[in-house]
């Protein structure tokens, strides 16, 4: 991609996903509420001429891999979202860029936070 290409950016913003991530036994036994956004840049000229949904990435696909590496457990979130970034990116070489981040809501953790979280961005 040059500097003319026009770049788009998919979004897909508060998946919200039960699964089974975390590193005491407890949480990776009864689960928790997880949310995935992604910010996933490529080039985006194909689709914007010509309306068809191969010229694109299939929002519908991305969801259902991050529904897929969402359901192995793992003790860090940091481990989830690089697995679900290493599937995107092999099913979707296109994709030049982005951002993929995984909140925990409501961590078991003694004090009142919302959701903790990791984001990697390449």
């Amino acid at each position: 991609m040059n500097s003319k290409t026009p770049a788009g950016i998919i979004r897909i913003d508060n998946l919200s996903i039960y699964a089974h991530h975390g590193v005491l036994p407890q949480e990776r036994k009864v689960g928790n509420d997880f949310t995935v956004s992604m910010r996933l840049r490529f080039d985006a000229s194909k689709a914007m001429e010509n309306d068809e949904l191969d010229a694109t990435i299939n929002y519908a696909d991305l969801v259902q891999i991050a529904k897929d590496e969402m359901a192995i457990p793992s003790k860090l979130l940091e481990h989830v979202v690089f697995r679900i970034h290493r599937h995107i990116t092999a099913r979707y070489p296109e994709i030049t860029g982005g951002t993929i981040s995984l909140y925990k809501n409501n961590p078991p953790i003694p004090c009142e936070v919302e959701r903790i979280g990791f984001t990697y961005k390449w």
